[in-house]
């Protein structure tokens, strides 16, 4: 998948499902399960066990179907590996400008952490297209429809914490999609059936993001 197919293709879910910590080397399972779903896009920690690793084998195997991509992307050099092992997005938990202007130089896609509309706008000028609400249980929807005030055309992606009914509460306040972690994809090692009801999860996700 290209660069610039990010953005579509995560708009046709507007749910990000982000693997963070030790999923047992069945990454590609998970992944099988939330596509089934409905959800076009991944993403990996890289404060995750083996994070670069899990990311070539999701970009070989799914880079055609879904959006992969990084998170807990921090520093330039991050974006550069997460870039080479086939991520074409990178989240980060904060704004920072080398991280954004990085990102933007290898045709990446950034969405960096915004928590105050400082942020927000630091982050728009310095390119990206797309910004991540962090923490987002602790700003609600209300502060997504206070910010589509002033800035109407940016797109919001709130992240932590979220459920399917607050989703669908951000989708209505304006979000332009959400972030979901262990709200989806649960901790530890997928069982069999966890990993059918993560398929079902990912689901309730994706309906709740769809605007009535």
């Amino acid at each position: 998948m290209s660069a610039v197919e990010v953005l579509p293709t995560l708009a046709r879910s507007r749910v990000i499902a982000i693997l963070r910590g030790d999923f047992g080397g069945r990454e590609e399972e998970i992944a099988a399960a939330i596509l089934d779903g409905g959800i076009t896009a991944i993403e990996v920690t890289l404060n995750s066990p083996n994070a670069l690793d899990s990311i070539r084998r999701l970009a070989q195997q799914f880079g055609s179907r879904m959006a992969v991509g990084a998170g807990t992307v921090l520093k330039p050099e991050e974006v550069e590996a997460a870039a080479e092992a086939g991520a074409r997005f990178m989240v980060s938990p904060n704004v920072k400008r080398t991280v954004i202007q990085n990102s933007i130089r290898l045709g990446l896609v950034s969405l960096p952490g915004c928590f105050t509309p400082t942020d927000i706008l630091e982050a728009l000028e310095a390119g990206a297209p797309a910004v991540k609400l962090f923490p987002a249980n602790c700003l609600g929807p209300d502060f997504v429809r206070a910010i589509r005030g002033p800035l109407p055309e940016v797109r919001l992606v709130p992240t932590g914490g979220v459920t399917p009914d607050s989703a669908r509460l951000y989708r209505a306040a304006g979000a332009w999609a959400v972030g979901i972690g262990s709200e989806l994809l649960g901790k530890g090692e997928p069982s069999t059936e966890r990993l059918k009801q993560i398929a079902t999860r990912a689901r309730e996700f994706v309906q709740a993001m769809i605007l009535p």
